[in-house]
């Protein structure tokens, strides 16, 4: 994401009001399509920014030449008829209500509020915020003219709009077929880095001692036996360390080796009905990542597949590399087919890398890294759980050996 401009001050609900109206364009179109509006957001002195996940420098419409500009006039033009033909589909279909959300966002283009990006056609400034142009309708002489265009563009717009779900779904992606992923150490100068996600483990069984094994906790846990905190076996079960004690350590260490240009996204459980995005931490953050990391505690469901669905819908993983690493202690406790969530991420992400670091002895997660061409790594020795992390997290370490392109480095 990128800031385009800042404006006069408006209240966070008319921000809400405007990002929703996006989010109803990308319930129907391509990205393509809702990248027409900058998003607002509410700056901390209050101002609006407007922002755009386009990458590129955006230039003013008035500083186009004019045949940039004609083009990027009629870019936005068929934008914004795609967007009227729907809210036409949304009214034969009696949804009204939201027909008359998207018509709101047909006003005639401000040359002042317009960029270019790319040749791609951007507002800022939009919908009913002060001083916005009022939309022009088309007159009723002129329909029969435009019946044919209309009716064109409807073909085009539903073809493209097949392909784009087609691609987005994997299906015009070759099978199995999964490019190298350069670590970041290893990558040319300015060269992007890969994406980073961590999903760590906080469910209920990570209290457990680091050695205990899955018969173990399936015998004495969810056996029936109940038994008391007092009882030796259980003692031995909740005596140190525990598995989220070597996570946070694994952690820290794993934190203080990544390269200075990733970004990580942290990602947690609080039960089988909630996630918790912790956001995404730069190299200047990283002391309140670790800090954060050490307040964790263990509780809840295991909702592997729902934090496996979430993560990858965070990155990319099409047009930029992505490393995902699962830090869990066995299998979705929730009811979701995780090797089918993997199998869609396959098809729809193919430079997106998921690595597993198992605490448990469970292998029906491993189809998770299978599928995604990434590597898993399991152990339930303290003394190793850090190293085996290094591994995992080599494309996105400072130190990873570059021998051979692609190829993760051993510690």
């Amino acid at each position: 994401m990128q800031r385009i401009a800042r404006d006069g001050v408006i209240d966070p609900q008319t921000v809400a009001r405007l990002n929703a109206r996006v989010a109803l364009i990308k319930q129907h179109f391509p990205p393509s399509i809702a990248n027409l509006f900058a998003l607002p957001r509410t700056a901390e002195d209050g101002a609006v920014e407007w922002w755009t996940p386009l990458a590129g420098q955006p230039l003013a419409f008035a500083s186009l030449a004019p045949e940039a500009r004609d083009a990027l006039l009629d870019s936005c033009r068929q934008r914004q008829q795609a967007i009227q033909l729907l809210a036409d589909s949304l009214d034969a279909s009696g949804r009204q209500e939201q027909a008359k959300t998207l018509r709101s966002l047909l006003a005639t283009p401000d040359p002042q509020q317009l960029f270019s990006i790319n040749g791609d056609p951007v507002l800022i400034g939009w919908g009913d915020l002060p001083g916005s142009p009022a939309a022009a309708p088309p007159s009723a002489a002129d329909a029969g003219r435009r019946l044919w265009p209309w009716l064109l563009l409807a073909l085009l717009f539903l073809l493209a709009l097949l392909l784009w779900w087609l691609a987005d779904n994997g299906y015009l992606s070759a099978p199995g077929e999964r490019q190298p992923l350069t670590p970041a150490a290893c990558r040319p100068a300015g060269a992007e880095p890969p994406e980073f996600t961590v999903v760590l483990d906080t469910s209920g069984s990570m209290e457990l001692n680091i050695a205990t094994s899955s018969a173990e906790e399936r015998r004495l846990l969810h056996g029936g036996a109940r038994l008391s905190p007092d009882h030796p076996d259980m003692r031995r079960l909740l005596s140190p360390p525990s598995r989220l004690d070597v996570a946070k350590q694994s952690f820290t260490q794993m934190i203080g080796q990544l390269h200075g240009d990733i970004d990580m996204r942290l990602i947690t459980f609080a039960g089988c009905d909630n996630l918790v995005d912790h956001g995404i931490f730069p190299r200047s953050q990283r002391a309140q990542l670790t800090a954060r990391i050490g307040h964790f505690e263990a509780d809840g469901g295991t909702p592997l597949g729902a934090s496996l669905q979430a993560a990858a819908k965070r990155m990319d993983g099409r047009q930029r590399d992505a490393v995902l690493v699962l830090f869990i202690d066995g299998e979705d406790g929730c009811g979701m087919d995780v090797c089918q969530i993997a199998s869609r991420i396959a098809r729809k992400q193919p430079r997106l890398r998921i690595n597993l670091v198992n605490l448990g002895d469970s292998t029906e997660s491993n189809c998770i890294a299978e599928s995604t061409g990434g590597r898993v790594y399991s152990s339930r020795d303290s003394s190793e759980v850090a190293v085996l992390l290094g591994r995992a997290t080599a494309e996105v370490a400072g130190n990873a050996s570059c021998t051979a392109a692609g190829t993760p480095g051993s510690n």
